[in-house]
């Protein structure tokens, strides 16, 4: 029971306190308020236009190499390892320039 009586006092003496004139005084926490700006984070623009030039750089040269790509990771051994490698660097650097470009647009999970 004490407990809620002190809870209770502390929350009005942090309302707005009246002066001897009656007129309302701000506290500290409500000036903040006022005067701050909002935090706006910065938008990670050069970090999406690098990975979009260089996912689009990996499927130009993916596209326009066929052939040297067909042959190379067809070769069998350890050259089966090539596709696995390129896959990961394709998932990576395309999901780093979606995240970055939602991120850009505003668009963020719910917390």
């Amino acid at each position: 029971m004490s407990q809620n009586v002190q809870l209770q006092t502390q929350l009005t003496s942090q309302k707005k306190k009246r002066s001897s004139t009656g007129q309302q005084k701000s506290t500290a926490t409500e000036l903040d308020k006022r005067t701050q700006p909002a935090f706006t984070p910065k938008r990670p623009v050069g970090k999406m236009l690098l990975f979009g030039a260089l996912s689009l750089a990996a499927y130009g040269f993916l596209f326009f190499n066929e052939a040297l790509v067909t042959k190379t990771f067809t070769l069998g051994g350890w050259h089966a390892a090539f596709p696995v490698m390129t896959a990961f660097l394709f998932s990576f650097v395309h999901g780093a320039f979606a995240s970055n470009l939602l991120t850009v647009l505003g668009l963020e999970a719910k917390k």
